[in-house]
């Protein structure tokens, strides 16, 4: 489904800009978002398609992006987060900008799960030991009209400071999302059910109050999350 991506040591780029993160166990903090062209899936719920297809991009050297990340970054905002489209598609340049960065920074990786994470780990060893690299991993539920597969696997890889997201659109999505906590030793500490909000082809999404309210009856160890970049700025597609 992808575009093919640039040559190693090059990015194909949708976006660069600062904003507060929205989303994660790291909400509220400035952050310095690198939002990659293309994507490997097409999830039905997908808030940036401007990123996934049809849609602007520049593509751009590792030196440039890292030029821009910094000005962009400045000396008080130490997060960054790549994401997508599908960002681990072009995870080899990702590793060059990353590691060419300042080392305090915090980068998290907002993946889609069906793309092996364990490379970019390899290529940044004391970055993800120092956890300073930091995956933020979905696995798709099937109101996505996408399936988990590779997702599983890497749950296997993740480690105690690495989040797992599950983007609920209904009861059989909660259920699978629950299922899937029960049947998988997951090495993250944060998990989380993020309900599905209205974009490409889904026209409504799913009230916070009722997944609030399935979390509390199971007693689910998981944190609801509400994409609060949507509340600071609502009706706003790009650059938040």
């Amino acid at each position: 489904m992808a575009e093919p991506g640039p040559p190693d040591g090059r990015f194909l780029v949708s976006e660069i800009y600062k904003t507060i993160q929205g989303e994660s166990s790291l909400v509220g903090y400035p952050t310095i978002f690198v939002r990659l062209y293309t994507c490997n899936l097409r999830c039905v719920w997908c808030d940036s398609m401007h990123a996934v297809e049809g849609g602007r991009y520049e593509e751009m050297s590792v030196a440039d992006t890292v030029r821009r990340v910094g000005d962009l970054a400045g000396a008080g905002i130490d997060h960054v987060c790549w994401t997508g489209g599908e960002p681990l598609l072009q995870w080899r340049s990702m590793a060059q900008a990353i590691d060419a960065l300042p080392p305090n920074f915090v980068h998290s990786v907002e993946t889609d799960g069906e793309v092996p994470i364990e490379p970019l780990s390899v290529a940044l060893p004391r970055r993800r030991e120092g956890g300073h690299v930091r995956f933020i991993m979905d696995v798709k539920c099937p109101g996505s009209g996408m399936r988990a597969k590779l997702a599983f696997e890497n749950l296997k890889l993740l480690r105690p400071e690495d989040e797992v997201k599950f983007v609920i659109a209904d009861r059989a999505d909660y259920e699978f999302s629950r299922d899937v906590l029960q049947d998988h030793a997951i090495p993250a500490r944060t998990i989380l059910f993020s309900p599905a909000m209205p974009a490409h082809k889904v026209n409504q999404g799913l009230d916070p109050a009722q997944l609030a309210a399935w979390i509390l009856e199971d007693r689910l160890p998981v944190r609801l999350q509400i994409q609060v970049h949507k509340v600071i700025w609502p009706g706003v597609d790009r650059g938040i």
